[in-house]
């Protein structure tokens, strides 16, 4: 099956998901032992954890409100800077005023499926992207395909901190550490 029914800005937004998602699945796992190890206590880390999920409301509200006056690729560009800071503040502080920053304002989402911001953004650019209008049905549920299974290879990917733990003697931190400078990487 080839993919040519789709436009250049479907397959990369195909490939957006895919890069986002992988990301997503590591860091579901790893960022509330990340937190439990530099020192958060149950009742911090849920407050972190639920600062992800207002992110995903609030950035909903912005993209509702203002992504066809921006633009939809300027909004969805704006929330990739964001998950690039983001990760660079949980990777360089432990300070706890700024990890719930970090996570309000960085399109953060540890859920286990993608719910926030670029989602809605990418739904209603989706259906642009394809030439042949019956296949609409068809582009989302390669979207969502591509994410499921990305997300499950990010899920995998969480165990690389106990690999460089075990394989090179790095501390535990530090391996996890390692994942927020990958995810910074990858949200660019």
């Amino acid at each position: 099956m080839t993919l040519d029914w789709i436009s250049r800005d479907g397959k990369l937004l195909l490939c957006a998901r895919i890069v986002r998602t992988f990301s997503y699945g590591f860091l579901s796992i790893i960022l509330a032992i990340y937190l439990k190890l530099i020192g958060f206590n149950e009742v911090l880390i849920g407050v972190v954890l639920t600062a992800t999920l207002v992110n995903s409301v609030i950035f909903n509200l912005i993209s509702s409100a203002y992504a066809d006056k921006i633009g939809r690729k300027k909004i969805l560009t704006i929330y990739a800077i964001l998950m690039v800071l983001s990760a660079v503040i949980f990777f360089l502080t432990n300070n706890y005023v700024a990890l719930i920053i970090a996570a309000i304002i960085g399109t953060i989402n540890v859920t286990g499926s993608e719910v926030g911001a670029f989602l809605s953004l990418e739904q209603a650019i989706l259906p642009q992207t394809v030439k042949d209008i019956k296949k609409r049905n068809s582009i989302f549920a390669i979207y969502n395909m591509v994410g499921t299974f990305a997300m499950a290879g990010g899920v995998l990917v969480s165990g690389l901190p106990n690999f460089l733990v075990q394989h090179y003697g790095l501390a535990q931190i530090n391996a996890i550490k390692t994942l927020f400078i990958f995810y910074a990487v990858l949200a660019l």
